[in-house]
């Protein structure tokens, strides 16, 4: 049997490889969208590889192409031809999961590990057929935004369920990390976005919260806790 052809080459098209776009996407999750850089440590965690494979690559490819900016001491940074991309690829991983979701009833963690292929081999064609199909949903199915085509993307909120007081309530919005195993998690204590959720209990260390959704309760470490992003109602 042939070896199937690659979805992406980086030939004279200047298209980058799915390999290239997962480093870009992660540096920029790792961010959280925002300016800055990440450290090789964090980037060889996060992509499961080790530090060393991390420097060979971005060294050799990534800056070589203008994608990042790599500095002694403080890590990687996306350029505006990197960040570009890197938005376009979690576009694409966004749409996907609601493609998976809601038109081929897939769990929203299923639908993140599957999305993780997906994001390479979607056209932008079939992103907005999905899109008109389900009437421009703003969020993927854990709350986080879906960039707009021209790069723009909603920030997360600030407020995360760790910044709350002994007895307070608030809405779920999302949950800003999409690692599969924190979604299974989420999802089996029903902590999904615009479920209320309420602070029963804070630990004497103030590194446990007890948190109840729904008529269940469960202890949830404040660095967890920090990953699901809350909206408090506002008061009239």
């Amino acid at each position: 049997m042939n070896p199937a052809p690659e979805v992406k080459s980086e030939n004279a098209s200047e298209a980058p490889s799915a390999s290239v776009e997962e480093y870009l996407e992660a540096i920029l999750r790792l961010l959280n969208n925002k300016e800055g850089y990440v450290k090789t440590g964090e980037l060889a965690k996060y992509l499961g590889v080790v530090p060393a494979s991390v420097t060979d690559k971005v060294k050799k490819n990534l800056t070589k192409k203008n994608y990042v900016i790599w500095k002694k001491g403080r890590g990687f940074k996306l350029t505006k031809k990197g960040r570009k991309i890197a938005l376009d690829v979690l576009r694409r991983h966004r749409i996907a999961e609601r493609l998976l979701v809601d038109l081929l009833g897939f769990s929203w963690e299923e639908a993140h590990d599957m999305a993780c292929e997906w994001e390479h081999v979607l056209t932008e064609e079939q992103c907005n057929r999905v899109l008109e199909k389900l009437d421009d949903p703003p969020t993927c199915p854990h709350g986080n935004p879906i960039p707009a085509a021209n790069g723009t993307v909603h920030p997360l909120p600030e407020l995360s369920l760790a910044d709350l007081e002994q007895n307070e309530e608030a809405t779920i919005n999302c949950i800003s990390d999409e690692n599969l195993e924190i979604l299974r998690m989420m999802a089996s204590m029903g902590m999904l976005p615009g479920e209320r959720v309420r602070v029963v209990q804070i630990s004497p260390v103030g590194d446990t919260l007890l948190i109840e959704v729904g008529t269940a309760q469960f202890a949830l470490s404040c660095d967890l806790a920090r990953r699901v992003r809350i909206h408090r109602d506002v008061e009239e």
